[in-house]
């Protein structure tokens, strides 16, 4: 006879829930293709990254020469020196994508790697215990902050090495090495060495395989886990190290993110990058960031009370979350490595919770696929993401380097760093028309520091300009700090010659030196590229009617020689508006607004069009 303690009164044994009825295949095939589809949504929206085009021009160079350059060719400063050039291999594997597709080969890669990487997540979420339909939810929700790096950049092949890493790891510790049998830890391996010649974040990568090391230790521990071997992890964790360093430039590759946190990061040049900043909440709020990373939190911890402390999720949420609040360009390996667990853990909240009340098996599947339709829709409204399909080339100085091209301007150039790209593209390898840095901030350590503070500071801008005497300067069209660059150059009427500007670019010549005929008979003598001659401008087309003329003829040809031009149909508005031209404006201020939404004023300018109009109307 076994004894029995008593049980207090009004209390009941505790039970372990009841097993839901499976998803029947046809329902998880349509959770499938929901989720797919989503997904090459919302990655689907207009390219405007600066980066692709040198990734495209340093991949067909590889191709075409057979080889991976190890000398500086791609700047005009530095040029013949020895260089590194990052992210080679992913460079290699996309250039094939647009040699045959162009625009729909960049697309194409867009929407295989976001599908590879997130059918790895998934996989490595079911190897984690999430059976039922929300983790798929939980997964189109992750992949909300990864597109904002989706964009045929070296990350996007990252992303899949990562969830393939991810889904080793997960199967390896859910499942665990019985003795004698083949240790997956070995396929970390390959990954690695791919990682480490596809970009400098390769040791996230090793971070994470050391993360489930010692993860594993302290599995082997607990009773009745499956077997870890975390010994072999470490071993195949060395392993990883060792092939990494097999590559074109060895140590010097392995390097870089070193180099960048150690000295790089600390330059002005690279504290002026936005993707190098903290998270701007504001961009981020359409996708539900601080929700997601509350329930990140939270969920984690439920579980934890309920099975004991996941020790690998726990080191990723400490490493890994303010990594990427403090620097936003790693939301995205966030967003791919939280998934497979945040997958895990929301899965097994809603079977206890919404499941219980909704257990008919299409009724769970209706409902999570409701949810992965409806979670990207406040999303789908940003401007920049949006859907879409193309290039948007008002982002790219294309009218620029198509009159460089025409009037057959060479010299030393100036650029901003993030132009240097298409200028690449365009021109390489003419050395007359190499940029003088190009998307890496490539350089000297001196150019890199005066560059930075060259748009707000005109001595910085007079010092870099006399140690390097540039015969053309070229500027993208954007409003950030005033007064700016073109605001200097556009006072300096003596050594600089306005001859284009659109909203992507302006271009200025030299006018002392071997541009200096072509400068006089090109340039705007009204026109400026900055905003402080603006208002110089207004009043002499107010007061003056042969300036009038003047400044209407010049205005008119700039719009002819770029159909990306909001800014000179403003221009133009304002022009119209002093002349009681109302429905000229009312067509300049709508071209604006097709070209840029979100110029300033336009509502206001609109609006007294009309009125101005309807009164005239109302009159006769």
């Amino acid at each position: 006879m076994t004894d029995k303690k008593p049980r207090a009164r009004g209390t009941t044994a505790p039970q372990a829930p009841l097993a839901l009825p499976p998803l029947p295949a046809a329902a998880w095939a349509l959770l499938a293709l929901v989720a797919a589809g989503v997904l090459v949504l919302i990655t689907t929206f207009r390219i405007y990254d600066h980066d692709i085009w040198q990734h495209l021009r340093v991949g067909r160079t590889i191709w075409e020469s057979r080889a991976v350059p190890d000398t500086q060719v791609w700047v005009w400063p530095t040029y013949g020196q020895p260089d590194v050039p990052p992210s080679w291999l992913f460079r290699a594997l996309l250039w094939p994508f647009w040699a045959v597709g162009e625009v729909h080969g960049l697309f194409a890669w867009r929407w295989l790697t976001t599908l590879a990487t997130f059918a790895f997540v998934w996989a490595a979420a079911r190897e984690a215990g999430a059976r039922g339909p929300w983790a798929l939810v939980a997964i189109v929700w992750c992949a909300l902050f990864y597109r904002y790096r989706s964009q045929a950049r070296p990350e996007t092949l990252v992303a899949i090495l990562l969830a393939a890493q991810l889904w080793v790891l997960e199967r390896r510790r859910a499942r665990g090495v019985a003795p004698g049998a083949r240790d997956i830890a070995w396929w970390l391996v390959p990954i690695a060495w791919l990682w480490a010649n596809a970009h400098i974040s390769y040791y996230l990568g090793l971070t994470l395989t050391g993360i489930h090391a010692v993860a594993a230790h302290l599995a082997a521990r607990r009773a009745g886990a499956p077997p870890q071997r975390p010994a072999a992890l470490w071993l195949a964790l060395a392993a990883c190290v060792a092939v990494s360093f097999v590559n074109p430039f060895g140590w010097k590759l392995l390097w870089q993110p070193f180099e960048y946190f150690l000295v790089w990061r600390h330059e002005p040049i690279y504290q002026t990058i936005g993707e190098m900043q903290g998270i701007e909440w504001s961009v981020y709020a359409v996708s539900y960031l601080p929700l997601w990373l509350a329930l990140l939190g939270v969920l984690a911890l439920v579980r934890w009370r309920r099975h004991g402390v996941d020790w690998a999720q726990l080191a990723v949420l400490l490493v890994f979350v303010p990594q990427a609040l403090f620097t936003q360009r790693f939301l995205g390996y966030l967003a791919v490595m939280a998934a497979p667990l945040f997958a895990r853990d929301a899965d097994e909240a809603m079977e206890r919770g919404v499941d219980r009340v909704f257990g008919s098996p299409w009724l769970r599947a209706a409902g999570a696929a409701l949810l992965m339709v409806l979670l990207p829709l406040q999303s789908l409204t940003d401007e920049a993401l949006k859907p879409g399909y193309g290039i948007r080339w008002e982002f790219y100085p294309v009218r620029a380097c198509d009159w460089i091209e025409q009037h057959g301007v060479r010299g030393r150039g100036f650029n901003a760093f993030d132009q240097g790209g298409y200028l690449l593209w365009r021109f390489w390898p003419d050395r007359g028309r190499l940029p003088f840095m190009d998307i890496h901030q490539s350089g000297t350590r001196q150019d890199r520091y005066t560059v930075a503070y060259v748009p707000q500071d005109s001595v910085a801008w007079r010092t870099l300009d006399n140690e390097r005497r540039f015969d053309w300067v070229i500027w993208p069209r954007k409003k950030d700090t005033i007064p700016r660059l073109p605001d200097f150059l556009d006072a300096d009427t003596t050594t600089w010659a306005l001859v284009l500007s659109d909203d992507a670019a302006a271009l200025w010549l030299r006018r002392d030196g071997s541009m200096a005929p072509l400068a006089e008979r090109e340039r705007y003598r009204w026109l400026p590229a900055g905003t402080l001659r603006l208002a110089e401008v207004g009043r002499a087309a107010f007061s003056d009617t042969v300036a009038r003329a003047e400044i209407r003829a010049e205005f008119e040809r700039a719009l002819a020689a770029s159909p990306y031009d909001a800014h000179t149909h403003s221009l133009m508005a304002n022009l119209e508006l002093s002349a009681g031209n109302w429905n000229a404006a009312l067509v300049h201020l709508a071209a604006a607004r097709r070209a840029i939404p979100w110029l300033s004023g336009l509502e206001e300018r609109e609006r007294l069009a009309r009125d101005s109009l309807a009164a005239e109307q109302a009159r006769r």
